[in-house]
């Protein structure tokens, strides 16, 4: 019976690891073969062996988009996570006023489109005359002259994106906290209010350690996607290099149309390992906190 109950879980596991092996184990291995081939996309590729990892680290652009990136994922995750459970905490309060309101408002950034939110950003941040943030600044007295270049060549440009990705995932990691609380039993609150417990002690290791599964699937999930941050950047920047606000996946886009296939598959191989990398340090550290906790 058992092997029958073990039979059954494979044929239900087949379709998805058949689409997970064709879309994505076997992209990711050619990718890796052939960053060490020369190939425009016509004719035979060219073996080069690690020439192309060489020219990459030694390419100008490259460190300016790997700070880019790093800087992004590790500033845009924990900020998110963050302020996603402690809107989550005051959401699921009994105190809380006005929640239902509260929840779709912070929500509705998720199901807009990533080039909308990019477009309207982009003129909401314009630097010239017609954008608004800048009018309105000026309509204050702000001297026109002063205001930053919010999308240009400065750290002003990294910063714009970083909060445009805050402002738009915070809404998806506030449901998925308020759904992880709604698991958490009301008798741990009540015994806590007998006890008189403040509500810091409270959220401290009441609400925070029972949450503690959805803080690492969302810290996962969200260096993951912070790491290939592509889409936000492309609308409201463009494809050009910009010293502070160019990301590997820019970058990686730039080489991908110009036919260099074999030097963008290296940029994606060097993706591929940083996402492995700080994914493996998270799986490793928050594993060692919940051994001591225990």
């Amino acid at each position: 019976m058992r092997s029958g109950r073990q039979h059954n879980a494979w044929w239900y596991l087949a379709f998805p690891l058949t689409i997970v092996v064709l879309f994505t184990a076997l992209p990711s291995i050619a990718g890796v073969a052939l960053s060490f081939f020369e190939w425009s996309g016509g004719g035979s590729p060219r073996f080069v062996g690690l020439e192309n990892y060489r020219a990459l680290f030694a390419a100008g652009p490259f460190w300016p988009a790997l700070r880019n990136t790093l800087l992004f994922a590790l500033i845009t995750v924990p900020i998110t996570t963050g302020g996603a459970f402690l809107a989550a905490a005051a959401l699921n309060a009994e105190w809380f006023c006005g929640r239902t309101l509260v929840r779709t408002i912070l929500f509705v950034p998720t199901i807009i489109s990533i080039v909308a939110i990019g477009f309207i950003w982009r003129w909401v941040l314009d630097p010239s005359p017609g954008g608004l943030l800048n009018t309105a600044l000026a309509s204050l007295g702000v001297d026109r002259g002063a205001l930053p270049d919010w999308l240009g060549r400065s750290p002003w440009a990294l910063a714009t994106i970083i909060l445009v990705s805050i402002w738009r995932g915070l809404g998806f990691a506030v449901v998925l906290y308020l759904a992880a609380l709604g698991g958490v039993s009301r008798s741990l609150y009540d015994a806590a209010a007998v006890d008189g417990a403040t509500p810091w002690q409270t959220l401290r290791h009441i609400t925070w350690p029972s949450v503690r599964p959805m803080t690492f699937f969302l810290l996962i999930t969200g260096m993951i996607g912070a790491l290939q941050v592509f889409d936000i950047v492309l609308v409201m920047i463009g494809t050009s290099a910009q010293g502070w606000a160019d990301v590997l996946n820019l970058y990686l886009y730039r080489e991908f149309t110009l036919n260099r296939l074999g030097y963008a598959s290296t940029i994606g191989v060097v993706i591929l390992i940083l996402t492995i990398f700080i994914t493996a340090l998270q799986w490793r550290a928050m594993a060692g906190r919940a051994e001591a906790s225990t």
